[in-house]
């Protein structure tokens, strides 16, 4: 087996394999190394045969235009569809529309100031004279379901809209699947340049300007001019991490001030769709809020029709909910729903077909779900995102610092990475 490469690539998620595609195509020799049996990274999709849509266990959107998402859509003849602007709130059994949702947030958000010092997004929401209870508490669950962050820890900074952005920034699904984008990605590999290890557990990383030497949990030992490093913040943060030598201190310093996202997702499957049999309900069901403490957040597969309804739970909401255990959880979640919606729960049970979750916060590949900006650490992503030494290359969502969170944000920082490489 080889062992000597132009590049190594520690992961095959959306960058990994984004970053490995064009360097194999531009000529150098590539090794990707990925500790999962599978490719695709924090994008897991199941396919049923008795199902109209697949299951989405990790990311499942395309928010706003997403360009670099889009071209892949393009090019591999994917099929998306818009999602409905239809957000509802329901506080207690009582359902009500809230049809300038976008807009109401962009508007908190344009509160933000700008250079000031920086607080956590919670503390500017006090200090906000003239917002409703309702509004404060409309954003503030917002900003720790849609960032999967806690409001006492996001940068309030990092969350400032600027003039030019857009109020109702459109959302997509791909009805084939996120993990045909991934597909897409890998059949791009070069057959000759390009080498993908799976079960590959990246533990050592020793270098030198113009050297690269890789050791895996399995033996391995693969050398290489330079490297790319895509791994998740919540590996970046873990004691049991990779071990660089000599080590990265300006790295360390940048991740201390990028926080880990907790998120908690369910899909549900149900034998009918009894949310559309609610009679308060006059327009698209989408997404739901809740307010709920465990599950506040849930949504169809609207305009599609399909019996999965899934909740969402990110921050502080995550944690009462991981907390609880795996049964649990599922419990929780079934008793925010009957009570959103006013049935039994003898009900919903007798409805329920399945249930399917993964836990990315116990996944040692993933430890968390996407990242933030910690207060302090709006320029964090970008510090991140620097190579060292012409030798070490960094990507992955976590090192996007618009796009943060995002496929379209780890796509782009490995063709970021790639035209790095190329040019040195």
């Amino acid at each position: 087996m080889k062992s000597r490469f132009d590049v190594i690539i520690i992961g095959a998620g959306a960058a990994g394999l984004a970053a490995a595609r064009d360097l194999s195509s531009a000529g150098k020799t590539i090794c990707i190394l990925e500790g999962r049996q599978r490719i695709g990274g924090r994008i897991w999709t199941i396919h049923s045969p008795d199902l109209p849509l697949p299951i989405e266990l990790g990311a499942e959107f395309i928010h706003g235009d997403a360009e670099e998402t889009f071209a892949i859509v393009d090019a591999g003849a994917l099929l998306t569809y818009e999602l409905p602007q239809t957000f509802w709130r329901s506080t207690r059994g009582k359902w009500r529309l809230e049809p300038n949702f976008w807009e109401e947030i962009t508007r908190i958000r344009k509160r933000i100031p700008a250079g000031a010092h920086d607080i956590s997004f919670a503390d500017f929401l006090k200090k906000q004279r003239g917002l409703s209870r309702g509004l404060k508490q409309m954003a503030l669950h917002f900003v720790e379901g849609y960032h999967a962050s806690h409001a006492d820890r996001i940068s309030a900074a990092s969350l400032r809209a600027s003039d030019e952005e857009d109020e109702d920034p459109k959302q997509h699904r791909i009805a084939n699947g996120y993990d045909a984008v991934i597909e897409w990605l890998r059949a791009g590999l070069h057959p000759q340049r390009a080498d993908l290890r799976l079960g590959s557990e990246v533990t050592d990383v020793s270098w030198r300007r113009g050297e690269v030497e890789v050791q895996t949990a399995r033996g391995e030992t693969v050398r290489g001019k330079a490297a790319v490093v895509t791994i998740p913040i919540g590996v970046w943060k873990a004691s049991a991490g990779i071990r660089f030598d000599p080590p990265l201190r300006e790295k360390q310093r940048a991740i201390e001030k990028i926080e880990v996202g907790h998120v908690v997702k369910i899909v549900f499957r149900f034998r009918q769709r009894f949310w559309e049999a609610a009679d308060f309900i006059k327009h698209p069901l989408a997404f739901v809020q809740t307010f709920d403490r465990f599950m506040p957040t849930w949504w169809t597969s609207a305009p599609a029709r399909s019996t999965l309804l899934t909740g969402w739970a990110g921050g502080h909401a995550a944690d009462r909910m991981l907390a609880q255990g795996r049964s649990a959880m599922i419990d929780r979640a079934l008793d925010t729903l009957a009570s959103t919606f006013a049935m039994k729960r003898s009900e919903i049970d007798r409805l329920l077909d399945s249930t399917h979750m993964h836990d990315w916060q116990a996944d040692r590949f993933s430890r968390g779900a996407y990242s933030y900006a910690g207060i302090g650490g709006d320029r964090a992503h970008a510090a991140l995102a620097k190579p060292v030494a012409g030798t070490l290359f960094f990507a992955g969502e976590a090192t996007s610092g618009d796009q943060t969170g995002t496929v379209a944000g780890a796509i782009s920082s490995g063709k970021r990475v790639a035209k790095q490489i190329l040019a040195t």
